[in-house]
């Protein structure tokens, strides 16, 4: 009898194990969203978000080296998040800059678009003294992004790994019968979110540490920039854009990434930005292009970076005696 009630008792366990995972099952596809992310950009641009393309390869329209007369100007520098990747031209912060100076101020206005992407702060500056300069700015707008201080060869290397980490978790892959099951695929998909997610934010961490190649390249070249601007007599405006894929509250894990950045960015001479605050508290994604899957900021991210970005340029940039505000 004894044994008779023990395996009695396993059964039943057994039974309980089964249902509880059956009805975890059936919530699971219950309540999963049909699509994960919130973005309000226009995610199918199809390849309108690599359009206009100028002359000099530029995703801007065509910008004579002279500057025309009566119009101020603003050479923006950055890689992908100034380009604008996944968003259309319009919605850029160079263009939404350039309209909101004109607007406001009463004078007309161009923003140099110089942004590419992949670009590091290294190459920004030797772009800036190649070539943005000769567009005689009224004031130069870097657009900062915490990936800027990445060294060039460690960037092939990462992405060499990521390569063959993908290659690796295609042949781990559960069976076929299990991969059917919208539990096993939550599991997996939270699992594999955590170790990212710990590594990614180490990784940032790693990039800022004094001894990092290319952070001590990177300071140099933002103090290349402000000096290249103070010989210019051009006023320089630094602004840090979040990494988005991060609550954007207190839990935002590299806000002492921006305050290095800041302080090196002003001790060059710059005005800071730090678009952070502007920010606090919204859902990040509501701000990216395609949720988790395209974390460049959408059209609302930079509609609000812009007004941040134009109020920092307008306590820079004395104004034109004939302006009128709000008549361009």
């Amino acid at each position: 009898m004894p044994g008779h009630t023990r395996r009695a008792e396993l059964a039943l366990l057994a039974s309980g194990v089964v249902l509880s995972l059956a009805v975890a099952e059936a919530a699971v596809r219950l309540l999963a969203p049909v699509r994960e992310g919130g973005g309000y950009a226009p995610v199918r641009t199809d390849t309108r978000e690599r359009r206009p393309l100028n002359a000099r390869g530029y995703r801007d329209l065509e910008r004579t080296l002279a500057k025309p007369e009566g119009v101020r100007r603003a050479v923006c520098l950055g890689d992908s998040f100034t380009w604008g990747v996944g968003v259309l031209f319009d919605d850029t912060w160079p263009q939404r800059l350039e309209r909101l100076l004109a607007r406001e101020r009463g004078e007309r206005w161009e923003a140099v678009n110089l942004g590419e992407p992949g670009l590091n702060t290294v190459q920004e500056a030797s772009k800036l003294a190649g070539e943005g300069l000769a567009y005689q700015p009224d004031v130069v707008v870097l657009g900062y992004v915490l990936n800027d201080s990445e060294d060039g060869n460690a960037a092939e290397t990462r992405r060499a790994e990521e390569w063959v980490e993908e290659r690796e978790q295609s042949r781990a892959a559960p069976p076929p019968l299990l991969d059917r099951s919208a539990l096993v695929r939550l599991v997996r998909g939270r699992v594999r979110a955590t170790i990212e997610n710990r590594r990614r934010i180490a990784g940032f961490r790693s990039m800022y540490a004094e001894s990092y190649p290319g952070w001590k390249a990177g300071r140099e070249a933002l103090r290349a920039i402000g000096g290249l601007c103070r010989e210019a007599g051009v006023p320089l405006v630094v602004a840090v854009f979040p990494l988005f894929g991060n609550p954007l509250d207190g839990r935002y894990p590299f806000a002492e990434l921006h305050a290095k950045v800041a302080l090196v960015a002003g001790e060059g001479g710059a005005k800071v930005v730090d678009l952070l605050p502007q920010y606090r508290d919204l859902d990040w994604r509501t701000l990216v292009v395609d949720g988790p899957n395209d974390e460049h900021p959408n059209e609302v991210a930079y509609r609000i970076a812009s007004q941040a970005i134009a109020r920092a340029v307008d306590g820079v940039v004395p104004r034109s005696a004939a302006a009128v505000p709000g008549r361009p």
